[in-house]
């Protein structure tokens, strides 16, 4: 009988963070997959870490790099690795930082896995964003508000993405932060712009406006940045 396939969201990096769910799924699972980005970077690892006990570690390397043929080869070779396992009966777990189905890894592999027939489920995680938003006091959205996710990397559309209507999240920030806060300074959000970095984790910070993120200036691929079009009375003070 053949292996299933678990995408676990392990939320935003706080241990406490992760869900009965995700806990229960790791402890049934064979093999635990961890995404690497030859960094060095574990995150999900080290978040999981008190439930891998026994388990078979299997270390996916991902290229994070502009070429996208590298990117596509990194993720058919992870796919491989897993589906070997699955073939011989074992349930994987990959452990994913975050929720799986927002800008995670694990999707790609995912498909690639799913199309060839085997069992898949995924376990929803506490986002980034959210737990951002609960640090700084904060509704990400009310009422009508509308609510857009940016990956600030993409500073081609930038411009236009900043001008939708309503409220923002900017994501993925490690190398066009800077750019981003100043367009958002020229559209008049500098104080309406709150920055999280690291949410969760050691070391957080909690920036009430761009001013405040730029005296720091603490970027990097764990920085989220909210704003908000309208200040409402639970804006930080």
């Amino acid at each position: 009988m053949k292996g299933k396939l678990f995408g676990i969201g392990v939320g935003p990096g706080d241990p406490d963070l992760l869900t009965l769910k995700a806990i229960r799924a790791i402890q049934s699972c064979d093999v635990i997959a961890i995404p690497n980005s030859g960094a060095g970077d574990r995150t999900a690892f080290r978040i999981a870490e008190s439930y891998l006990n026994g388990k078979e570690i299997l270390e996916c390397r991902f290229a994070m790099e502009k070429d996208m043929a590298k990117r596509r080869e990194a993720r058919q070779t992870a796919a491989n690795q897993i589906m070997e396992r699955l073939e011989a009966g074992k349930s994987v777990g990959f452990a994913t930082l975050g929720d799986p189905t927002t800008y995670s890894t694990y999707m790609y592999v995912h498909r690639i896995i799913a199309c060839k027939g085997f069992e898949t489920e995924i376990i929803p995680g506490i986002a980034s964003y959210s737990a951002a938003a609960a640090a700084l006091g904060i509704a990400l959205c009310e009422g009508d508000e509308v609510l857009t996710i940016i990956p600030a990397r993409h500073s081609e559309s930038i411009d236009e993405l900043l001008d939708y209507p309503g409220n923002k999240i900017i994501m993925k920030s490690r190398d066009n932060l800077k750019y981003v806060l100043v367009k958002l300074k020229e559209r008049g959000y500098g104080a309406q712009t709150h920055i999280v970095s690291r949410v969760t984790m050691d070391g957080e910070q909690i920036y009430a406006d761009i001013e405040e993120f730029e005296k720091a200036y603490d970027s990097g691929y764990f920085t989220i940045a909210i704003v908000k079009e309208e200040v409402k009375a639970d804006a930080p003070k």
